[in-house]
């Protein structure tokens, strides 16, 4: 088990957790019995670091902080023992989030994020610390001293990651609202994830779950009372028509990608690599007829986390797996050339930051300068190109663009 290393376990039993993988050591975990014991001892339970960032030492038990100026209010929900202070801060978070943080996903859901969902966070914690851990990333991103936001927002990640594991124990007994109410929060954590510069493995393990409680849901019900749930092939026809026809502007930038990508063709060690690179060489050569054609190839590079087993799924994470890391530059190049196409899937709104796009373009120099020497050459030219798009968003004078000054109305 991860213990035994001092690296914080993933929990994601009954499959072996991340770190375990990662050394190819045997992953034990506790019995009921020592479990019971560590939660007697400890007050926040025995999971309490469960499915933190790693960059983090953190207990997802809040603190509120120590400031004279922050008056707190108490929301409790139907179970006493979830009950929480919050704070003035979050207050803050939670009005973010709703003019700014929302998210876009599922398709045709951002009004229930604006109305429906915040009310039902009232009585459910995870939702409501997915949605408060939401805005205030979002906030320390976008704010010139948002950076004093990041540990409630580390805080509020880990109360919501705890108390959806809760949730998700209940397997085939959760009923169709919870299992909607979990939905929610792992695109809210998604979204999350999104926002923070180290956050590649919260954001690929969030959307992995994205698309396991969606089938779970679709399996077990047929449809979401509370989403509408579009499959594949119902995306393509209801989505994708919104889609421009026209090409992606820069065809030379299209062939050096190619170009670049398949020198690497014979790396490629494993299904997940082969899928990968499969599905950015079709959204590359699509960008040729269209940013249409473009999205719905690069919609494969996703589907292929949910149908990956455990093992696959974290040896495809695994930092020192290169191969992995130079297709996920690739992903980053691709997600800059469809920015565009994104823009049009998610609806105008009250506020707009430029600055969304920047974690994206940190991860992928992150990535880039975390690769041996003798590795970097063969993905040069895509970190030329991300830092080129990076220094225009880091530049002085950006600021945040109201889209719909209508959505005052609705807020």
């Amino acid at each position: 088990m991860a213990a035994s290393t001092a690296r914080p376990c993933q929990e994601t039993q009954p499959h072996p957790c991340a770190n375990c993988i990662s050394r190819n050591m045997r992953c034990i975990y506790p019995s009921k019995e020592q479990s019971l014991r560590r939660q007697h001892a400890s007050p926040f339970g025995g999971r309490n670091r469960r499915q933190l960032p790693w960059n983090y030492e953190s207990s997802s038990g809040y603190t509120a902080p120590q400031s004279s100026s922050e008056s707190a209010v108490t929301l409790s929900s139907h179970h006493p023992a979830l009950s929480h202070t919050f704070t003035a801060d979050d207050l803050r978070f939670f009005h973010h989030f709703l003019i700014a943080a929302y998210p876009h996903l599922p398709f045709g859901s951002e009004d229930l994020w604006k109305t429906s969902l915040p009310a039902s966070a009232h009585e459910c914690p995870h939702l409501m610390h997915a949605i408060l851990c939401l805005g205030a990333t979002h906030l320390s991103l976008v704010t010139p001293d948002g950076s004093k936001y990041t540990t409630l927002a580390v805080t509020h990640r880990g109360q919501a990651l705890r108390t959806l594991g809760s949730q998700l124990a209940k397997g085939d007994q959760c009923s169709k609202t919870e299992l909607d109410l979990m939905l929610a929060t792992v695109y809210a954590l998604t979204f999350q994830a999104n926002y923070m510069a180290d956050g590649l493995f919260d954001f690929a393990i969030m959307v992995r779950g994205c698309s396991i409680i969606t089938r779970r849901i679709l399996n077990k019900y047929k449809r979401s009372d509370m989403f509408t749930l579009l499959t594949s092939d119902l995306i393509i026809t209801n989505i994708v028509p919104q889609l421009p026809l026209t090409p992606y502007a820069d065809s030379e930038d299209l062939n050096r990608s190619i170009e670049t990508l398949e020198s690497i063709e014979p790396l490629l060690l494993s299904d997940s690599h082969r899928n990968a690179y499969s599905a950015l060489l079709n959204t590359y050569n699509a960008l040729k007829r269209s940013e249409r054609d473009g999205f719905v190839a690069f919609t494969g590079f996703y589907d292929d986390w949910g149908r990956m087993s455990n093992r696959e799924f974290m040896e495809f994470l695994d930092p020192g797996n290169y191969v992995s890391r130079i297709l996920f530059l690739h992903y980053v190049v691709v997600s800059i050339m469809l920015q565009p196409v994104f823009r049009i899937l998610r609806k105008p709104r009250m506020l707009v930051f430029p600055k969304d796009e920047l974690p994206l373009l940190q991860r992928g120099v992150y990535i880039y300068e975390c690769l041996p020497s003798e590795v970097r050459g063969l993905v040069e030219w895509q970190f030329q190109f991300i830092t080129v798009h990076k220094a225009s968003l880091e530049g002085p004078g950006l600021r945040p663009v109201m889209e719909d000054s209508s959505e005052l109305t609705t807020v």
